[in-house]
C-alpha cells in the first residue's frame, strides 16, 4: 500500500477532517489569548517569512515553543506538521489519535536494532503531500531535545536534509523568554514577556553545485547548510541572552 493511501496517515493528505481542524483551530485561539494577556509575545522579523512553504527551526528550551512559532507566524496549528517517532505515536490508535487533535504529526522512524520499520522515502513523500496543500509548513527542533537557555546545543542535520529533499527554505528564528515562562519541570506557566526574533530564510538551492547531485553533493550541501543554520540562531541567542 502507497503511504498516501494508508489510513493511519490521512490527515496529512489534502484536507482534514473537522474533528481534527477544530480542536487545531480552538487550542491556537486559546495560545493567542495567553500569549496576548498572560506571557505577552513581542515577535521580530515577520517580514521574513517566505510566501511558500518552509520549515521553521529554532532553538528549544520550554514546551511552549510550537505554540510560539505557530503564534509567531500567525498561522494556526492546522498549518505546521511536525516528527514524530513511528514506534511511539502511530503504533498506538490512542496516542495517534489524542495528539493528532492538537498536532499534526508525520512519522519518522527511529532504528530498533539497525533496523528501519518505516522508509525515510515514506516520511518525506508524507511531508510533501502535507505542505502542497495550501502552502503548510514544518516545525524543525535542530538541537533535538530542549536546551540550556542561552547555550545552543550541536544542531542534528535533518532539518537540513529535509530543506534540500523537499526544496523548501529553512526559516531560522530565535524564542526568548519562554524558559521563564514555563521552565522544565514546571507544570504551570508564569507571566512574564516573551519574544520571538525570526531572521533571513536560507534557501538548499544557495548550498547545490549542480541541478543532479549525487548523494555524496547531499551530504555536503546539507553539512553547509546546516552549519549555517547553527551560526545564525547561536549569534542572536547569543547577543539576546548577553544582554
Amino acid at each position: 500500500m502507497d503511504v498516501l493511501d494508508n489510513p493511519k496517515y490521512t490527515y496529512l493528505v489534502g484536507k482534514q477532517p473537522f474533528y481534527y481542524k477544530i480542536w487545531k483551530t480552538l487550542f491556537y485561539y486559546y495560545s493567542k489569548t495567553v500569549f496576548t494577556f498572560y506571557t505577552p509575545l513581542k515577535v521580530h522579523g515577520r517580514e521574513n517569512i517566505p510566501d511558500s512553504s518552509f520549515i521553521f527551526c529554532s532553538n528549544h528550551n520550554s514546551h511552549m515553543d510550537v505554540a510560539l512559532l505557530s503564534a509567531a507566524a500567525q498561522k494556526s496549528f492546522n498549518h505546521f506538521g511536525m516528527m514524530a517517532a513511528k514506534d511511539y505515536w502511530f503504533d498506538s490508535w490512542t496516542r495517534r489519535t489524542l495528539i493528532n487533535t492538537v498536532m499534526n504529526l508525520i512519522p519518522i522512524d527511529r532504528k530498533v536494532n539497525g533496523v528501519s520499520q518505516f522508509s525515510i522515502k515514506d516520511t518525506i513523500k508524507l511531508c510533501k503531500s502535507f505542505m502542497n496543500y495550501k502552502q503548510r509548513s514544518l516545525i524543525f527542533f535542530p538541537e533535538g531535545t530542549r536546551g540550556t537557555p542561552g547555550k545552543i546545543l550541536p544542531f542534528k542535520k535533518g532539518a537540513a536534509r529535509f530543506s534540500l529533499d523537499l526544496k523548501a527554505p529553512i526559516l531560522p528564528a530565535v524564542i526568548h523568554g519562554s524558559h521563564k515562562a514555563w521552565p522544565r519541570g514546571n507544570f504551570l506557566m508564569r507571566p512574564t514577556g516573551i519574544a520571538v526574533y525570526i531572521l533571513e530564510p536560507i534557501y538548499p538551492e544557495s548550498f547545490m553545485e549542480n541541478d543532479n547531485p549525487s548523494e555524496d553533493d547531499l551530504r555536503n550541501a546539507s553539512k553547509k547548510m546546516i552549519s549555517a543554520l547553527e551560526q545564525a540562531i547561536t549569534k542572536k541567542a547569543t547577543e539576546l541572552y548577553d544582554e
